[in-house]
């Protein structure tokens, strides 16, 4: 791992803050999604099985915390993820998950 410098208060607090943003299991499998492709929000719907307006709303709060960008292609906004920062996070969790049920 690279050496990082010691944190300041405001980054310690707005890295919590994204983890907070991906700590929801639906905004969780937005970003997952999100990290194999560019997603619409159909798409998204179809891919984790919630409604519409919950996969809309909690695109605005990924969205509002940077993590997620949209691109308007015509009638649809494309999805796609800020950085790759992110994607890491949030699969590197789950690995972390799924080694320690094979352990079990």
């Amino acid at each position: 791992m690279a050496d990082m410098s010691e944190p300041s208060d405001a980054e310690l607090h707005a890295t919590v803050d994204v983890l907070k943003a991906i700590g929801s299991p639906v905004r969780l499998a937005i970003v997952l999604q999100l990290a194999k492709e560019p997603r619409c929000v159909h798409d998204l719907v179809e891919a984790i099985g919630a409604s519409q307006p919950v996969v809309s709303q909690h695109l605005r709060v990924l969205r509002a915390m940077r993590l997620v960008t949209g691109t308007r292609r015509g009638n649809e906004v494309v999805y796609s993820l800020d950085d790759e920062h992110v994607a890491r996070i949030a699969q590197d969790a789950l690995r972390h998950v799924q080694e320690g049920s094979d352990r079990s």
